[in-house]
């Protein structure tokens, strides 16, 4: 596509948090943007707001009038969004955001971090890491990064950094987002399946990780995680450079050792197994799966010739992207903490962190189940994830993008299932059952987890003012 004659651009589902990114980035490069989102809340709101791009509350087809190219969401189609049917009448171009952030970096050395897990915090570390070192690298990150208090950034630098979501890209696009981008260096945090409304099963998911390598140029570079086995299987037979890195063994070039917590912070000593490089990391993002993420940042960054010692002192400040283990704060000495876990393994490791960080506290988790299909298709392994909380609470099921499909499971199924290992357990339906049942039991000492997606992301902060004034 040639973009030499586009003048405006209309996003449908601007109120995502990739669709603000990019219509962000494309304001700054000097298109007139235009959007519209029927449900936007931050953290995408506080990109458009502080790049002052106005978008339409209600989607009408006046909307549309004009515009040279329309960049569809992935959650907008024709059957529930009446601009979309509008441009498939007027015959005008449209691309996904995955395109057009593409099109935007292709003359770019694009460094892609991807993996069921950790992609947001692993290329945030990247970024931080770099630009505490005086360059200052673009990057598309799929989270709100505290420390930049945006996530996105254009600059001059050759290198462009993008989080590679495995989610299709469009409804007229249904190739993971990642296929687009073509990466030089690509980073593979995890491979885990998800998505069951899109991945047929862990193979399909692995082939689609297969043609992204494949897309590669001829000297491109796979960073990967060694303790990982769906990636090894990935990676089998690959005739990529291959740089690994993990906890366990001596397979891979970078390793962590001992790892231990104090207080708000947590530190291991990273050990280079090839150069016999060793520095003590201090971190303030915490858990096992934090340690992974900055070891597959400090692989990234040693391949691109940056010394760990140049910014090793500047992870201690680096505060995580919004919402990932995030301390909403404290009060009456109960510690409430925000995070946007929604598959089971990052429910336990989100867990399994807090038990580690408070061993002698009550520890209740709130998770609200996020689509009917994966809480279904993952509903034995979600039953077995709360095992380290004392207290559980489940919400209805959050629908997203299956609001107009028939669940086939209910949370009243989830709550029965988590029984059978954990007898601590609520099933409350609305936000104001949760927060109200809350204020009613913790006590203090108690620390409260709020794992959502949808519309319970708010609920810390609304759990902490009401505790805060009760």
């Amino acid at each position: 596509m040639n973009l030499e004659k586009v003048k405006r651009i209309h996003f449908i589902g601007i109120a995502g948090i990739g669709m603000s990114a990019v219509a962000a980035m494309a304001k700054k490069l000097d298109y007139q943007i235009s959007g519209s989102d029927e449900n936007a809340y931050p953290p995408a709101t506080l990109v458009l707001d502080a790049n002052n791009i106005f978008f339409h509350k209600q989607y009408k087809k006046e909307h549309i009038q004009g515009q040279d190219l329309v960049v569809i969401g992935a959650g907008q189609d024709p059957d529930n969004n009446l601009e979309v049917r509008e441009v498939q009448k007027q015959g005008i171009e449209v691309v996904s955001f995955a395109e057009l952030l593409y099109l935007f970096t292709k003359d770019k050395f694009r460094i892609v971090v991807a993996g069921t897990h950790g992609k947001t915090t692993t290329a945030s570390l990247i970024a931080w890491a770099l630009n505490s070192t005086g360059q200052k690298i673009g990057f598309f990150i799929g989270g709100y990064v505290k420390d930049f208090k945006t996530n996105y950034s254009l600059s001059q630098s050759n290198n462009f950094l993008i989080e590679g979501d495995e989610y299709y890209s469009s409804f007229f696009d249904k190739r993971p987002k990642f296929l687009h981008y073509h990466p030089s260096l690509l980073v593979i945090t995890n491979l885990d399946l998800d998505h069951y409304d899109y991945y047929r099963n862990l193979d399909d998911l692995i082939d689609k990780f297969k043609k992204c390598i494949k897309a590669m140029p001829p000297d491109g570079v796979i960073v990967a995680c060694h303790d990982d086995q769906n990636v090894r299987k990935l990676l089998k037979r690959s005739e990529r450079k291959i740089i690994w890195y993990g906890l366990k063994g001596n397979q891979q070039k970078w390793k962590a050792e001992n790892i231990i917590y104090s207080g708000d912070s947590m530190s291991f000593r990273a050990r280079n197994l090839e150069t016999k490089e060793k520095e003590k990391i201090d971190l303030k993002i915490l858990g096992q799966h934090n340690v992974l993420n900055c070891l597959a940042a400090l692989a990234t960054l040693d391949y691109l010739g940056i010394s760990l010692r140049s910014y090793k002192e500047n992870l201690l400040k680096f505060q995580g992207s919004q919402r990932r283990f995030e301390k909403k704060g404290e009060a009456k000495e109960i510690i409430v903490i925000d995070d946007y876990a929604h598959h089971p393994t990052a429910v336990q490791a989100t867990i399994d962190t807090a038990r580690a960080v408070f061993p002698n506290r009550r520890i209740w988790a709130v998770f609200e189940p996020h689509t009917f299909s994966r809480t279904k298709a993952t509903l034995e392994q979600l039953a077995h994830s709360f095992l380290s909380a004392d207290q559980v609470i489940i919400p209805k099921i959050y629908p997203a993008r299956e609001k107009f499909k028939k669940g086939g499971i209910t949370a009243q199924k989830v709550v029965d299932e988590i029984k059978k290992y954990q007898q601590n357990v609520y099933y409350l339906p609305t936000q104001g059952e949760v927060v109200e049942h809350l204020l009613k039991e913790l006590r203090p000492k108690d620390v409260v987890i709020i794992m959502a997606v949808g519309v319970f992301n708010q609920v810390a902060d609304l759990l902490l003012s009401k505790i805060e004034n009760g």
